[in-house]
């Protein structure tokens, strides 16, 4: 295990810094799947943005994590794409 892994388990064990830690990890999680989503579509983010009627800007912050999308965005995305958004609550 390397030093970064040692430390981050170190960190986990403080309540408050693992709630952030989770927080900022589902904001990556969401960026990844959008990216993904992007990819599969074939699309550059401006083609991308064009397609689900965004700017370029606000798919490029949600896809580096810097911004969550709002459900309503979500939505709006996978109906553009002609997918389905499915939610779910998961056991920790």
């Amino acid at each position: 295990m390397n030093n970064l892994s040692q430390r981050l388990r170190k960190e986990m064990e403080d309540k408050d810094f693992k709630q952030l830690y989770e927080e900022e990890q589902l904001k990556l999680d969401i960026a990844d799947l959008l990216f993904e989503l992007r990819e599969k579509e074939g699309l550059n983010q401006t083609q991308f943005a064009k397609k689900v009627k965004k700017s370029r800007s606000s798919i490029v912050r949600m896809e580096k994590g810097i911004t969550e999308p709002s459900i309503s965005m979500l939505e709006d995305i996978v109906e553009a794409l002609g997918k389905k958004l499915e939610i779910k609550f998961v056991d920790k």
